[in-house]
């Protein structure tokens, strides 16, 4: 049985899209293979959060619609920000109003849990096995099964690496690292720092800066196990909160976590005003600069270990094109699917793709040279940050692990503020992550 998602519940709005859809799309969720209109154009309306500035889809869609005739590709971005957690409210509400819709992209795996838990994303399992595909040979796969289903393809490949100056490593006489461990980044970090900016910034998101350490663990390292267990107790938890704490509160090599919220600072804005010499992000960040122009040659060190003695490896992500189970068009929308994650995010030229028969060493160049400066990125060490570590294993985490990882940021707060102890901190957060846990069984 599929995990009870418990903070769901906080979205009533799914409720009335469960009625909505309970009421005309059964046969058409049992009749996968088939489009209600096959004598008629199609037109699949295709939900996201990535603008046409950045994204480009006309032109990789008009290519499509080229070779495909019949079928029409409707680009619509939820939002004008680009923000993905505004962008899921606006599709939350448009599943609630009954809009039509066809394929739906994802971001990351607790997203598409609570979808999949309110019946809002159909299953491919059917697709992919009568074309006769392995998905996790096809594409380099960071979104499990649910239960034996799995809910689309993977597009954009996400790796976790660490972004730099160029400038500031040059002038502090450091090489970009090629391997190294969260010990030597916090080194970096305090050679980096300087008058007018410092070595490292780390951002509000807890689940990801405050985790650092535990993120480098090959396994068990998200706050919940995959049976929906507490993990808050992992050593690797702790040190990741002693590693924050030592370079904002200790080494102060790091944007303090008081200046963060009292500046309500953005990551892109302290990397590329150079306020800060290094950023832990990940691979989206090749081209996804927003508003910003570096003035300055961007460098790429690989995930850090923790331990010299580890293999190399960095969690990685991306982003997931599913089908809405609402769509009379779901044949349709498999194909363009499947179009879209192999020679149509080729064809793009913006983000580097899960597919695993794409030349990665000819994605990259392609990449580089559409960013508004090529010459802004260092290919060379782009190329080994990317290609020189392996996977951290991908489970499939109950949906209330937001829920966990909002109590643990409301600890991590008062610690990184000096408000409590790290013996107190990781008491609460044990006692709420666990009190998480049994809320959802």
């Amino acid at each position: 049985m599929m995990k009870k998602w418990g903070s769901l519940l906080l979205i009533g709005l799914f409720a009335m899209f469960m009625l909505a859809a309970c009421s005309g799309n059964d046969e058409a969720s049992s009749d996968k293979g088939k489009s209600d209109s096959s004598d008629e154009e199609v037109t699949l309306k295709f939900v996201h959060w990535i603008n046409e500035d950045v994204g480009k889809w006309e032109s990789v869609i008009a290519k499509y619609e080229a070779e495909h005739p019949g079928v029409k590709v409707e680009s619509i971005p939820l939002v004008e920000n680009m923000s993905s957690v505004d962008y899921f409210k606006q599709l939350d509400l448009m599943a609630s109003a009954g809009d039509d819709m066809d394929l739906i992209l994802f971001n990351n795996s607790q997203d598409l849990a609570k979808r999949i838990d309110a019946g809002l994303v159909e299953p491919i399992t059917s697709f992919v096995e009568k074309e006769g595909i392995d998905i996790n040979e096809e594409y380099n796969n960071s979104y499990p099964a649910y239960d034996g289903e799995y809910y689309g393809l993977p597009m954009k490949n996400v790796t976790m690496l660490v972004m730099m100056n160029k400038a500031h490593l040059d002038k502090a006489g450091l090489p970009i690292p090629t391997e190294w461990t969260w010990d030597d980044y916090a080194e970096y970090a305090k050679k980096l720092t300087a008058d007018g900016h410092y070595g490292s910034y780390l951002h509000t998101w807890h689940n990801f800066h405050s985790v650092l350490k535990m993120m480098s663990k090959e396994k068990d390292n998200l706050i919940l196990n995959e049976d929906g267990t507490s993990n808050s107790d992992d050593s690797m938890l702790r040190a990741s909160l002693e590693l924050r704490n030592q370079l904002e509160n200790v080494d102060k090599s790091s944007v303090p976590f008081t200046e963060i919220l009292s500046q309500k600072m953005d990551y892109r804005q302290q990397f590329f005003s150079q306020s800060a010499s290094m950023v832990p992000t990940g691979s989206f960040m090749i081209t996804e600069w927003g508003q910003f122009t570096p003035e300055f040659e961007i460098a790429w060190a690989p995930w850090p270990k923790n331990k010299e003695s580890d293999k190399s490896l960095a969690p990685m992500g991306g982003d997931l094109l599913s089908i809405a189970k609402s769509s009379k068009h779901k044949q349709e929308a498999y194909e363009f699917m499947r179009w879209l994650t192999t020679e149509g995010i080729v064809e793009q030229g913006i983000w580097t793709p899960a597919w695993k028969e794409a030349d990665m060493s000819k994605v990259l160049e392609t990449v580089v040279n559409g960013t508004k400066k090529p010459e802004a990125v260092h290919l060379e060490s782009l190329k080994n940050a990317l290609s020189s570590v392996e996977s951290t294993d991908v489970i499939a985490p109950p949906s209330y692990i937001t829920e966990a990882y909002n109590e643990f940021g409301a600890e991590v707060e008062l610690y990184l503020l000096g408000e409590q102890d790290l013996d107190k901190t990781m008491k609460n957060i044990k006692e709420k992550v666990q009190a998480v846990v049994d809320a959802n069984k």
